[in-house]
């Protein structure tokens, strides 16, 4: 009888064994995901103003190598002119590249008509998204398009419209990322992803109404949910990307969360089919509602967290660093990374979106002014090493 239960015994060991290295196989990455620590690096200290607007909402910054930033008032918020400003530290902020892109008429290829995001890409340009929709209620007012500033000469280079076969009734094109010749940028009002080449022009559309793009909850702020204007909770599909500096990796997600990533080499092979490309996005981190993301010259991702009005970091390692949060970051929007010698900066607008008039009955209860803070990023923020 022993040498009955031993053999069986033995038996599941072997399947045991057989076993393990299957499920290590198929073992989903998010699950290996490390929790974000509870403390910060950071101290109040390290996050400071730099430049403040008594009556712009500036949901989105760009720091440039000169010391300069780019700011962006969406007409989306109520906004008054100009959309698209730049500034110095401490200054005062002038039209960006001048009045004439900024103004409320004229030609729509030729003005800003609804700005949502922007990026610096590699060569130093700053790339820009016009969705040609101030009111996501309403119908767009112009086509979108992808505006080119070079900020060597401030002027813009190029400006093209995004072709329609890539966009479907009801788009409003969100965020934008761009490596080398290719700009991914996100569908928010139906969510999927173009992938647009630079050079010709050509859109290609992609990942239409998949989990990793598709909102399933509301944006959620310390005060709590945020409501759109007809009372219901708000909640946006595809709105922020990032790209890792050697174009491999496309990080997407809904305003909410979570974080996906997906492999960009799956949007050239024309091998892969349409399912091949629902599968690859994969879970890469549970992420509540983000204001921004942006991602660090080693890969280091960097987020602006607006459920607790923080700011954290996520290594190419998959380790988390919860830098900083701070009373002071009311809704922490589109964050930009500073790199120098002397360490790494991220400039972050608070941005109170959930104070504009649209979410508050028609009455704004920003508290002014809106202020773009400096953050002396932790020298931990990029370390594969959790801090505790």
């Amino acid at each position: 009888m022993n040498g009955v239960k031993l053999s069986l015994m033995k038996r599941l060991l072997l399947v045991t064994c057989l076993s393990l290295p299957l499920a290590l196989a198929t073992f989903s990455p998010s699950a290996l995901a490390v929790p974000m620590p509870e403390k910060p690096e950071a101290t109040a200290a390290d996050l400071t103003p730099a430049v403040t607007s008594s009556s712009q909402i500036w949901e989105s910054v760009i720091a440039l190598p000169d010391g300069r930033l780019v700011l962006e008032a969406p007409r989306w918020l109520g906004n008054p002119n100009p959309q698209l400003s730049i500034a110095t530290v401490g200054g005062m902020p002038a039209p960006y590249p001048d009045a004439d892109w900024n103004a409320t008429e004229g030609d729509p290829a030729k003005r800003f008509v609804a700005l949502t995001s922007m990026t610096r890409a590699a060569d130093g340009t700053l790339w820009l998204v016009d969705s040609g929709v101030p009111d996501r209620e309403a119908k767009p007012e112009a086509p979108a398009k992808l505006i080119q500033i070079d900020p060597a000469t401030g002027q813009v280079k190029r400006s093209f419209p995004v072709s329609a076969d890539a966009l479907r009734d009801g788009s409003i094109l969100a965020g934008i990322a761009v490596h080398e010749q290719t700009a991914y940028v996100a569908d928010s009002g139906v969510p999927g992803i173009l992938v647009i080449d630079l050079e010709s022009g050509v859109a290609r559309r992609f990942l239409d109404h998949v989990e990793g793009l598709t909102a399933k909850r509301p944006i959620v702020t310390p005060s709590g949910e945020v409501k759109a204007r007809d009372g219901r909770p708000l909640a946006i599909d595809a709105t922020l990307v990032a790209i890792s500096p050697d174009g491999q990796w496309l990080y997407v997600q809904s305003y909410c969360g979570p974080l996906y990533r997906i492999a960009t080499r799956l949007f050239d092979d024309p091998d892969s089919t349409n399912t091949a490309l629902q599968e690859s996005a994969t879970l890469w981190y549970k992420t509540r509602a983000l204001g921004g993301l942006t991602v660090g010259p080693d890969g280091t991702l960097y987020w602006s967290d607006v459920t607790t009005g923080s700011i954290d970091s996520y290594t190419p390692g998959r380790i988390p660093h919860h830098l900083i949060t701070d009373p002071r970051l009311k809704w922490p929007g589109g964050l930009s990374l500073s790199t120098t010698p002397s360490g790494n900066t991220l400039f972050v607008p608070a941005a109170q979106l959930d104070q504009a008039a649209r979410f508050q009955n028609g009455q704004t209860t920003v508290q002014w002014p809106v202020t773009v803070y400096s953050f002396h990023v932790p020298e931990d923020a990029t370390s594969d090493v959790l801090r505790k």
